[in-house]
């Protein structure tokens, strides 16, 4: 089972904890090792769920494309 903690799509949809937050998707930047990967990939979608089988955290991300 997944817990969805976090999600963003070029709908323009950003929700937190299943609550909408009041920013644009093209406000987020996205740090991987310290590097902003929004600045060299257009995104689809971002989704941060929980796997509640495992207790880890997994990140999606899914370039536009």
């Amino acid at each position: 089972m997944e817990e969805e903690v976090f999600v963003a799509n070029s709908k323009g949809e950003v929700k937190a904890l299943g609550i909408k937050v009041n920013c644009a998707v093209t406000d987020l930047h996205i740090y991987v090792n310290g590097v902003d990967i929004t600045k060299n990939v257009v995104l689809e979608e971002v989704r941060i769920v929980i796997a509640r089988e495992q207790q880890q955290t997994a990140v999606m991300v899914t370039p536009q494309k």
